[in-house]
């Protein structure tokens, strides 16, 4: 079978072969075992940022319409407050009667 130095050589590349075949399978199983995992993380942050994106457009639609109601309630409050302040100066210029101390009201009884 192995009958000159050749044939060993030959014997032996080909048994060098298998083994890199065999490496280069294990090295490419591997590879695509680590890409898989990276498309399954990527597609979850991608969920995750989707999920963040939509919470921050729901916010902000509520934010904008608090922020017109707000801005009707507080132009209620200013003209509530416009007009308790009337009503308080109005009351503080008519002439109050005097009340009278209680030891003089009980000597006229």
């Amino acid at each position: 079978m192995i009958e000159t130095s050749k044939d060993l050589l030959f014997v032996t590349l080909a048994f060098c072969v298998i083994w890199l075949t065999v490496f280069l399978c294990w090295l490419l199983y591997y590879l695509m075992a680590a890409v898989r995992d990276a498309e399954i993380i990527m597609r979850r942050v991608r969920e995750a940022v989707e999920t963040i994106d939509h919470l921050a457009h729901v916010v902000h639609d509520k934010v904008e319409r608090s922020a017109a109601s707000f801005t009707l309630a507080a132009q209620a409050a200013k003209e509530i407050i416009g007009w308790a302040m009337a009503q308080r100066r109005a009351a503080s210029e008519e002439p109050r009667p005097r009340r009278r101390k209680k030891a003089e009201a009980e000597d006229e009884e």
